[in-house]
């Protein structure tokens, strides 16, 4: 039996998303942007914006709701649709990842 070329494509996400919308500002080597966050989790970031960006550039996201030290987090553009671009985090030297358990509390 044929499958449906219309069914869902498999989910690869290793971490569930939390939705959140905030209005936020992040920049590339040379320019900064605007944007508004729509989701997130331990790995990654969708950013919804208009701007046209390179897949595979690295970002610095500034998270204006978070304190100083956990305020920016860098990641590079894995994907994009029409809305925005999914943004995969850095991982620190040691493999940890960045950490957004204030993001979360204040998303609730």
């Amino acid at each position: 039996m044929e499958k449906d070329s219309r069914q869902k494509s498999i989910e690869r996400r290793i971490d569930s998303r939390n939705s959140f919308s905030g209005h936020i500002f992040f920049a590339t080597k040379n320019q900064l942007f605007e944007g508004e966050l729509k989701n997130f989790s331990k790995h990654g970031l969708f950013i919804k914006t208009f701007e046209i960006l390179t897949l595979g550039e690295f970002i610095t996201v500034a998270l204006p709701y978070l304190d100083a030290k956990q305020g920016k987090v860098q990641g590079q553009l894995i994907w994009s649709n029409n809305e925005g671009y999914g943004v995969e985090l850095a991982r620190k030297r040691d493999g940890s990842n960045y950490k957004l358990l204030k993001l979360e509390a204040k998303s609730m």
